[in-house]
């Protein structure tokens, strides 16, 4: 029984991190696309078909960037709308959760962070207690220094990121 529940644990694991490597990867390859809440509906819904579970699956998808002025990441855009109510990543969020996790880069690069979770409840009760898997991707865009993303309630990015990441600041 041990041996089975543990296996079935890890093999959630395991799909949950396929499939936010998956979205976060097929978001990345968006160029001349623009993203907005109905395009990251849909990778959602193939993230939930990944996992092919009953449990609880969220995503949050965020563009995220360095910002010189102020020396630290910023956040570009950010998409909540599958992430169970936990909202936007903001610029405070991301600097005391991932800040440690992002690579460094440099004014004008981007990268798609893409978090996923996971409530997993094991087949059998042997001490392994619920949990709430998580994963996270960082993703450069493939094809461009950014990703647009349509958003009318999305702030403004810092004035020095328009000739780098988006085309005149119009996002």
């Amino acid at each position: 029984m041990a041996a089975l529940t543990f296996t079935d644990a890890f093999r959630h694991q395991t799909i949950l991190q396929k499939s936010v490597y998956t979205a976060g990867d097929l978001v990345s390859r968006s160029s001349g696309t623009v993203v907005d809440a109905d395009f990251i509906a849909g990778i959602y819904t193939l993230m939930q078909r990944m996992n092919d579970t009953p449990a609880t699956v969220a995503m949050r998808m965020s563009l995220i960037g360095w910002d010189d002025d102020v020396g630290e990441l910023r956040v570009v855009w950010s998409n909540a709308d599958h992430a169970g109510g936990l909202g936007r990543l903001d610029d405070a969020q991301l600097n005391l959760a991932y800040a440690a996790q992002v690579p460094t880069i440099t004014q004008g690069e981007t990268l798609l962070l893409t978090e996923g979770w996971m409530d997993y409840a094991p087949m059998f009760q042997i001490g392994l207690s619920r949990r709430t898997m998580t994963e996270v991707a960082l993703t450069r865009p493939r094809f461009a220094p950014g990703i647009p993303y349509d958003d009318p309630d999305a702030p403004p990015p810092p004035t020095a990121w328009c000739e780098f990441i988006i085309d005149g600041c119009g996002m």
